[in-house]
């Protein structure tokens, strides 16, 4: 039999119909994840070393620097940075994507596949330093799953293990983690904890329970004490750090450590243990499905379940112990709900008034309990309130350096606003309400965008939805895999043309002032008149509705001390960032 003739390529004469592709070496960047610090990491130099020499090995131009999540989790893919790189893949900005080992890509199957298929779908090489396979090919792709699938087994089985690890010291009567606490030391001889460092053990201390420090331990005892009898949290705090003590990191003591110290209850003889079922908190998507998330770590007393420590108590008496701990409780618990509480405005002009150099909220200050004024209806006198710039309180980064104003000031010159917008000419009111109904003509026409912005987002859910169901039925093995790619680059390709048009929509409508209409002569009127004799909560209500921001300016009780916007003018001009820097 004559073998077929050779296939014959035409070429073009010169380079100049080359495809700039041909003409070019490959471009890659390197992708390194790190899940938390520790001594046993596997450091991102180290990552990126590996993965430049394969870099280097394939002739990959490394164009990027590396990309890194650094204390990311593997299960999660909302805060790292795995978006930014499909949105690099859509753009054409590399071809080959650069990873130590496919773990560090996820440790979630599922997710996992769903991003590297959007990846191979932009016509980007994923490819692993360690465990490097051809994902083009029907075996290759075979092994990237087994190695995701055995990376999510890992991380299963770490999890496990730690469960176990933390009932055994619930059940041994030892805190949730070995690390030491304020007011107690776990050896004479061993070297002190260090974080990111293993900690090393003689026999003596190897069991884990931690001896009362002889000079820190009564402290503790004696904040326990101070707490319970009711002073002040600011005053036990001022006199730690006078005296020269500091949290067990070695920092200066803050309300937050103190709160964190003692609501452990260690020092009373206590070790505390997370309810499992507060741990985490399932989240609903756009797309109606869902996922655990890890809650906030700064949780309230109720959040834990407290046993009986195998340690000792800072305070011998038991007795003394358990009516300490009910009254640091019944305290630290009204305070809880008395903070939740007070995060609501309860001035009249709170959360409206904003310093003029940085633009940031003003905060309130009361004047000294030996000169403060009587009561009025249970709030302290206007005069004795002041407000503050937050930011120079904070951390000095007003760049004038704050401005302040008493209650009784910004009320006195709001009221005179408030008169002459009241007492405004027929013709200056016509002109601006003119004027204000041509900036709204312009919001209403802005409202088709809005529509089209929820459609987009409604279709884009649907394309979600449809993602997920043909990642299952790939795993499930009810579709080819070549099926599912061509269905899904067809996916990709609605929703980046979706993506772009809701991005141009929200750059025509956000800059657009929200206005309402003025409202007219009578009604300011009457509000000026409930505004005199209101008390505070009903005159922080009708400010509400006639206010966007109030600012601030420098100098004494003279005019100009703020500027009023009302809600039926444009917003306020910005601060720049550089000033506020």
């Amino acid at each position: 039999m004559v073998p077929a003739p050779a296939p014959i390529r035409l070429r073009p004469a010169d380079t100049d119909g080359i495809p700039a592709t041909f003409k070019r070496r490959k471009r890659g960047i390197i992708y390194v994840r790190v899940s938390q610090a520790r001594a046993d990491m596997i450091s991102p130099e180290l990552q990126v070393g590996h993965a430049q020499a394969l870099a280097d090995a394939n002739d990959i131009e490394v164009i990027h620097e590396p990309i890194m999540d650094l204390g990311e989790s593997g299960r999660e893919f909302e805060e790292r940075k795995i978006e930014e790189i499909k949105q690099m893949a859509r753009d054409k900005e590399f071809d080959v994507l650069i990873l130590w080992i496919w773990s560090r890509f996820g440790r979630n199957l599922r997710e996992s596949l769903q991003h590297l298929d959007a990846l191979m779908d932009y016509g980007v090489e994923v490819r692993a330093a360690k465990e490097d396979f051809d994902g083009k090919t029907t075996i290759g792709r075979f092994a990237i799953a087994q190695m995701l699938n055995i990376a999510e087994l890992e991380s299963n089985q770490k999890a496990d293990m730690w469960r176990d690890t933390f009932e055994r010291r619930r059940n041994k009567g030892l805190p949730h983690s070995n690390r030491g606490k304020f007011g107690y030391y776990r050896c004479l001889t061993c070297p002190k904890w260090e974080f990111g460092k293993k900690l090393e053990t003689c026999p003596r201390c190897r069991p884990g329970i931690l001896n009362v420090d002889p000079v820190t331990g009564p402290v503790l005892a004696q904040m326990y004490r101070d707490y319970a009898a009711g002073i002040s949290v600011r005053k036990i705090v001022t006199n730690l750090n006078r005296r020269g003590f500091t949290t067990f990191v070695g920092k200066p003591w803050t309300s937050g450590d103190l709160h964190a110290t003692l609501d452990t209850g260690f020092g009373l003889g206590y070790v505390r243990y997370l309810i499992p079922e507060l741990g985490h908190k399932v989240i609903t998507r756009e797309d109606g499905s869902t996922k655990k998330k890890r809650v906030n770590r700064q949780r309230d007393i109720t959040a834990y379940l407290y046993y009986g420590g195998a340690h000792k108590a800072v305070i011998d008496d038991p007795v003394e112990c358990e009516k300490l701990w009910d009254a640091y409780t019944k305290r630290r618990m009204m305070q809880s709900s008395k903070h939740f509480s007070s995060n609501q405005a309860r001035y009249s002009l709170s959360s409206l008034l904003r310093c003029f150099g940085c633009g940031g909220r003003m905060q309130t200050a009361l004047r000294n309990k030996k000169y403060r004024r009587p009561l009025i209806d249970g709030l302290p006198n206007p005069l004795d309130v002041t407000f503050r710039c937050a930011n120079h309180i904070d951390n000095k980064s007003c760049p004038v350096n704050g401005v302040y104003i008493s209650l009784a000031v910004a009320e006195k010159w709001f009221q005179k606003w408030l008169a002459q917008e009241a007492t405004m000419d027929a013709e200056t009111s016509r002109k601006l309400t003119a004027r204000m109904a041509k900036i709204r003509a312009q919001g209403d026409e802005n409202s088709d965008f809005l529509k089209r912005l929820s459609q987009i987002e409604a279709q884009l859910t649907d394309i979600r939805r449809e993602e997920d169901k043909l990642t299952d039925a790939v795993l499930e093995e009810l579709i080819s895999k070549d099926a599912a790619r061509r269905k899904r680059a067809e996916l990709e390709t609605q929703k980046g043309a979706l993506l772009k048009e809701s991005a141009d929509l929200q750059d025509k409508v956000k800059n657009v002032p929200k206005v309402i209409e003025r409202p007219d002569q009578q009604r300011i009127a009457s509000a000026l008149e409930v505004y005199s004799v209101a008390g505070q909560a009903d005159r922080r209500e009708l400010v509400g509705k006639l206010v966007r921001e109030i600012r601030v300016y420098p100098g004494k009780d003279t005019e100009g001390k703020i500027e009023v916007y009302s809600l039926w003018t444009s917003p306020p001009p910005r601060i720049k960032p550089a000033l506020a820097a």
